[in-house]
């Protein structure tokens, strides 16, 4: 069994050999969660860039009346989360 300490800052290194198992590298994101008294880690996938053109022209639709910024910013933040959640679902 593999251990590892603490830091003051909170922080644990994960030994090298199961971060090659695990095939973990610099920058990776990983979640954590209490469950049964354990910590458990998951890997996530890379998380996706969003482009403009990405979400170009998702609110035109013909004979839709025009929306105010308001409306536009929250359709364009719920359209974004959806996604989100389609890339990264919940554990």
């Amino acid at each position: 069994m593999d251990t590892a300490t603490l830091s003051s800052k909170g922080q644990l290194v994960i030994p090298k050999a199961l971060r090659e198992s695990a095939g973990l590298a610099l920058g990776d994101r990983l979640s954590i969660r209490w469950v049964d008294g354990e910590l458990r880690l998951k890997p996530l996938p890379p998380s996706a860039v969003s482009r403009l053109a990405d979400v170009a022209g998702c609110l035109s639709k013909p004979g839709r009346l025009a929306m105010t910024e308001a409306q536009t910013r929250a359709a364009v933040r719920a359209r974004m989360k959806a996604r989100h959640m389609t890339l990264h679902p919940a554990p």
